[in-house]
């Protein structure tokens, strides 16, 4: 992608970015069900036109959040060295997680979507199938990459491992709180307990 592409990719994320905020805002006061697009709309100052250019529903204002947590970790995940091993390389590729708890700012809005969320059973199921795309995509990374070191690795064992690695973390969220300094070495126990012998 040219520098053109990238800037106007830059700019799109900040005006999203922009829109998530003052919706999440909304949702906050009036609630999920009773905002509608127009009111968010109004709030950033743009037309519902405008709106529909960065997200198709407000559905996928909330989701949004989910999306980019995911390419974050997929990031991570490809920056891993190519020798370390599944398990440690998908704990590695959760660190992003660990460090929005350490953001009081973050942690408290990522709370708040949580809430927004867990609230609406169509949002969650959303929520529950973005998470199995992201476990598919993370999978085939892992899959790709041992291709690359000339091993043949059993796609639907590292489908397996992966989706245990989601459920330390999980369990990790579930148990142990949202406190960063809590959270980071309960993850790390529950991974290590689990760590799979192949892995």
């Amino acid at each position: 992608m040219g520098a053109g592409g990238s800037l106007r990719e830059v700019s799109r994320r900040a005006v999203q970015s922009r829109i998530a905020r003052t919706a999440e805002a909304l949702f906050v006061v009036k609630g999920f069900e009773e905002t509608t697009v127009d009111e968010i709309a109004a709030a950033v100052g743009m037309s519902q036109r405008s709106f529909f250019r960065y997200f198709a529903s407000k559905d996928e204002v909330v989701l949004d959040s989910v999306e980019r947590l995911g390419e974050e970790l997929s990031a991570r995940l490809e920056a891993r060295p190519p020798g370390e091993s599944v398990w440690d390389s998908l704990r590695r590729a959760f660190d992003p997680v660990v460090e929005r708890l350490a953001d009081p700012a973050v942690r408290e809005r990522d709370q708040v979507l949580h809430e927004i969320v867990s609230a609406s059973p169509r949002l969650l199921a959303a929520y529950l199938g973005r998470l199995d795309l992201l476990q598919r995509s993370l999978a085939e990374l892992l899959v790709e990459r041992a291709g690359q070191s000339g091993a043949e690795p059993d796609a639907v064992v590292v489908r397996a491992i992966v989706g245990g690695a989601f459920a330390c973390l999980q369990a990790a969220s579930l148990h142990c709180g949202t406190d960063p300094e809590v959270f980071g070495p309960c993850l790390d126990r529950t991974m290590e307990a689990l760590r799979p012998v192949a892995a």
